[in-house]
């Protein structure tokens, strides 16, 4: 299930994704799967620092 998000602040130590409210899985319509993501500035400036970012999720046994 890809969830889509949107950088939203930048704090001391992290970056702040907020979950996109459009383009979510057909799955999901219920609201928000993952809400607010935080990702460290270092992990965030090697994929190129960008504004927007899709997470993948999966099940696993």
């Amino acid at each position: 299930m890809p969830i889509h998000l949107t950088l939203e602040r930048e704090t001391k130590n992290t970056v702040r994704f907020k979950e996109d409210a459009e383009g979510q899985p057909g799955a999901h319509p219920e609201g928000e799967v993952v809400g607010t993501l935080y990702f460290q500035k270092a992990a965030h400036a090697q994929l190129g620092s960008p504004g927007r970012i899709t997470v993948t999720v999966e099940a696993r046994p």
